[in-house]
């Protein structure tokens, strides 16, 4: 940057050398250093220079109060200066260099903007616009009197409207719609009559979600035209209008941000998830299937979906907010969380219509502009997450048909589903990634025990371990209730705890019940998922239970339930469907033995009922 003399006109006239203001001199003395400045170095008449500043109220000593000026001005440029004002033909030119004054500098930064917008290269446009407008101190030419200056103040005062217009712009084309918004509300108001503004406006609002306020701009900037001006809005900002009511109105999809870069998060970005666990133990292979995904996606410019299924007590929603955390830095505009009460008929499952609506209210929008329908509802939500990059955990899911106006639809968003059931339509519409925990692994269950209790006390009575481990079914929820009861315990031994879960007199699932929440009660989490099964699917599990081994096939079935082997298989396949029973292999069948359990529990109790039979 030029280091010599600097000259200002955006703002108050100022003179600087070498860094230190010398003073531009008294007003008057001010618009002749003006009127020279923006002549850009040619010849300006004595007789002119009066004429800028007095207009035609010139007094007799204006000449002479002109040359007192200009000799003041040479004093304050000093006599080694690379500006100097030189005598020619009868009148005065300015000589400097073109960085020396900033509406110079304004100028050349404001054409490289509009060099990289036309290049595409938005993020560019817009820093070097911001850098353009942080030129300017306020109003340009600011107490300069004469009519020079005040057809200059007005020349300029629209250089600077149209810049602060392109960078609102470039900001509306990034998707930056709330911050746009913000500003151009601000604009507005200075300046109500321009159109430009108005269309900007609308547009930051439709695309961050505001719709009724768009159209009130509208409604609002064509009736102050109307009256003041006597004319109808422009035909392209009536377009803006229509589309607006049509839903037609184009809105950016793609972020100038790279992909791989992190982003500083949103102002008001929500944080919803709960707490995630300290450590996750034997998932770290589903981990790194999600973390593709989301690598994939991001590389591919599309949304990442990925259902999490698998067993009641497996640990889905445990695994899906450990891994939103650890991926929530991918998602600066936030993460957004709901639970969809789809685990069971005791409870409702939520109404989508009522989770869009917590959504959209902690992105910000009022409860006066919120829609009505779901459908609507869906669109705002996606055109609100269109350019952010915001994370969204869906729990306990019924159906497809509850999350699909639940999903972000904008590249760099995420969602992760949660369900006791199989959502085929999910990762058949929308290509999610399904992925199916299953209980841990013996080496897993017991690393499990070993970061609850301590690794010294596990290690001290291995063969206890292994035997919780194999009473709890290897199922993290089990696992967890026994740790809790075992850390509350720290003087007994393990083998003595083991001993009690074996019990003749405990029932198997009764070792793993809680009073004191029913979210770690293994019966309870197995009732939920045992009463989303209809009549034919529920008899069948039940018939299950008098297989002697947690290995079995579709003709074993048949032949305990007495039905033709096609149609087991076809009510097999909705076990499958609940996590309830696995697939080995064509026509073999495993379940997990708390499952197995479970069947055995509720097949005696359906003996005991009334005195009504097991079966179909």
């Amino acid at each position: 940057m030029y280091v010599g003399v600097q000259f200002s006109v955006l703002g108050p006239v100022r003179l600087h050398r070498r860094g230190v203001e010398a003073g531009a001199g008294q007003p008057r003395q001010c618009a002749v250093l003006a009127s020279l400045l923006l002549r850009a170095g040619r010849p300006v008449s004595l007789s002119k220079l009066v004429e800028d500043v007095w207009g035609d109220e010139a007094p007799p000593s204006a000449i002479g109060s002109v040359r007192t000026y200009i000799y003041r001005l040479r004093q304050a440029l000093g006599e080694q200066s690379d500006s100097s004002v030189h005598l020619v033909d009868g009148g005065y030119r300015l000589h400097i260099q073109p960085d020396a004054l900033d509406l110079n500098r304004f100028k050349e930064t404001a054409a490289r903007a509009r060099e990289a917008r036309s290049t595409g290269d938005l993020a560019s446009a817009t820093s070097l616009l911001t850098k353009g407008l942080e030129m300017w101190k306020g109003v340009a030419l600011a107490g300069v009197p004469g009519p020079f200056a005040d057809q200059q103040r007005s020349v300029l005062g629209e250089l600077r409207l149209a810049c602060a217009e392109e960078q609102l712009a470039c900001e509306v084309e990034r998707g930056r719609y709330a911050e746009a918004a913000a500003e151009l509300s601000a604009l507005l108001v200075e300046h109500p009559l321009r159109e430009r503004v108005c269309g900007l406006l609308m547009t930051a609002l439709y695309g961050a979600g505001r719709q009724s306020e768009a159209l009130t701009i509208f409604h609002t900037t064509s009736h102050m035209l109307r009256q003041r001006l006597g004319v109808s809005p422009s035909p392209e900002l009536q377009q803006v209008h229509e589309r607006i009511l049509s839903g037609r109105l184009e809105l950016t999809q793609t972020s100038d941000l790279p992909k791989s870069a992190p982003r500083a998060p949103s102002p008001h970005a929500p944080a919803q998830l709960q707490a995630a666990l300290p450590s996750l133990v034997g998932r770290e292979r589903e981990q790194g299937q999600v973390e593709r995904l989301v690598a994939d996606a991001e590389a591919s410019s599309s949304v990442a979906i990925c259902t999490i299924g698998g067993l009641a007590g497996v640990g889905k929603t445990a695994f899906a907010i450990t891994v939103a955390h650890r991926l929530a830095d991918r998602f600066p505009d936030g993460q957004l969380f709901a639970d969809l009460q789809g685990a069971g008929p005791e409870v409702e499952p939520r109404d989508p219509a009522h989770v869009l609506e917590d959504f959209l209210q902690s992105l910000g929008v009022r409860p006066a502009d919120m829609p009505e329908t779901t459908q609507a509802r869906g669109l705002m939500f996606r055109g609100l997450l269109a350019n952010r990059r915001v994370l969204v955990l869906l729990d306990n899911v019924w159906n497809t048909d509850q999350v699909k106006h639940l999903l972000p639809g904008g590249p760099g968003s995420m969602a992760l589903v949660t369900s006791r059931m199989q959502l085929h339509a999910l990762v058949a519409a929308y290509q999610a990634l399904p992925l199916t925990l299953m209980p841990l692994s013996q080496a897993d269950a017991r690393s499990l025990l070993a970061r609850r209790l301590g690794a010294a006390r596990t290690a001290a009575e291995p063969e206890a371990v292994d035997r919780i481990v194999r009473l709890a079914g290897q199922l993290p929820l089990a696992l967890t209730n026994v740790a809790a009861r075992a850390a509350y315990r720290p003087q007994m031994r393990l083998a003595s705890l083991a001993d009690e879960y074996e019990a003749p007199e405990h029932r198997t699932l009764d070792a793993f019940a809680s009073e004191e929440d029913q979210a770690l009660d293994v019966r309870a989490s197995l009732t939920r998922s045992y009463r989303l099964l209809d009549t034919e699917t529920a008899a069948l599990f039940r018939d299950l239970s008098a297989c002697p081994d947690p290995l079995f096939a579709a003709s074993q079935v048949a032949d305990l339930a007495g039905r033709p082997e096609c149609r087991v298989r076809k009510v097999l396949s909705r076990l499958i469907r609940a996590h309830l029973v696995s697939e080995v292999g064509p026509g073999r069948y495993s379940w997990n033995r708390l499952v197995a359990a479970y069947a055995a529990e509720q097949a005696r109790n359906r003996l005991l009922d009334q005195g009504e039979l097991a079966g179909w």
